[in-house]
């Protein structure tokens, strides 16, 4: 491949600016659909933002890591706070801690919600019958 070639190659392969919008949304499927403990969340957001999209240098999540690490409390949600802080303060902090936390939180409450009225169904008794068999 001529240096021409790599040179528009790479020009059409540039990954879009960072944005508050474009964080919101990234976390929101990060918070819904992300599997894992913290240490693999923090793995995905690496591999997203730092490597696959160039939204922040390794430098920057290092440095968010390392602060999220220090601290008591979840360590994904800390890290992302702390990106969503980079791009707009206080105020990014908040609207990447939003949609990273509100999901699980909705999902969890539901189930705990519906678990008194389920508990003595026969549905009930027979998934929990067969994940203790596993």
């Amino acid at each position: 491949m001529s240096g021409v070639a790599r040179a528009e190659r790479t020009e059409l392969e540039a990954p879009a600016a960072r944005t508050m919008r474009g964080l919101f949304f990234y976390f929101l499927r990060l918070g819904s659909f992300g599997f894992g403990g913290p240490i693999a969340l923090a793995g995905y957001m690496r591999r997203d933002l730092v490597e696959e999209r160039g939204w922040y240098s390794d430098g920057e999540y290092q440095q968010g890591l390392a602060i999220a690490q220090t601290m008591p409390g979840p360590l994904a949600a800390q890290l992302a706070m702390w990106l969503g802080y980079l791009e707009r303060g206080a105020r990014g902090a908040l609207l990447v801690a939003l949609p990273f936390v509100l999901p699980p939180f909705l999902i969890v409450t539901a189930v705990a919600a519906c678990t008194p009225t389920t508990r003595g169904s026969r549905r009930c008794r027979a998934s929990s019958s067969a994940s203790a068999r596993r």
